[in-house]
């Protein structure tokens, strides 16, 4: 039997996931786009006469990006104003607050953990998890505004993080088996996936 006749077979789906930023009001039902963590294992090229020999350099993980869609009551774009606030930067209204900087710290804490998660049929079946580690936001463009439009608002944002975790479902077994993402399995206990 061809594996595509087999009813069991299920596909990831784009349109089924969800973001949580636990340190902001709940946004996900506003979440409009989302990249998934990727990363880049550089390249460090030996040269030898003729010939080239390759080696592996660095990890570096790759910013993602977040749309949403701006609303009233949350208000995203004054939600992420205020993480901005919590990060450390105060408007220059005089030499004291003009002097305060954004440190790793408060901007990490500002924002909290992110976590991507695939879903199936519904948001109670995860079936992968991404959490960042050390996430920041380090870009925010509140949208445009047209009279010749009539769609709606959004803010799009870029996210730097130092590494992220990753949580399987391991479909048909209770809990999550963890993949080995930044060194540490993602849950205590968990089958090593990575």
């Amino acid at each position: 039997m061809p594996f595509w006749s087999d009813v069991n077979l299920e596909p990831k789906r784009k349109f089924r996931w969800l973001v949580s930023i636990p340190n902001m009001e709940d946004i996900s039902f506003f979440a409009k786009t989302v990249t998934r963590p990727s990363w880049t294992l550089s390249n460090q090229p030996h040269k030898f006469i003729n010939h080239t020999f390759n080696y592996p350099g660095r990890v570096e993980w790759n910013a993602i990006d977040m749309t949403f869609v701006d609303v009233v009551d949350p208000d995203i774009s004054a939600g992420f104003l205020k993480v901005l606030r919590l990060s450390g930067y105060n408007w220059p209204t005089g030499p004291s607050e003009g002097s305060q900087t954004v440190t790793k710290k408060s901007a990490t804490e500002a924002i909290g953990s992110i976590y991507i998660r695939q879903i199936g049929e519904d948001q109670s079946d995860i079936l992968d998890e991404w959490r960042l580690e050390n996430a920041w936001v380090s870009e925010v463009a509140v949208g445009d505004l047209s009279y010749e439009d009539d769609g709606m608002v959004e803010v799009t944002t870029k996210i730097i993080y130092d590494w992220a975790y990753m949580s399987t479902s391991g479909r048909g077994q209770p809990g999550f088996q963890g993949a080995r993402v930044g060194g540490q399995p993602a849950n205590k206990g968990s089958k090593d996936n990575g």
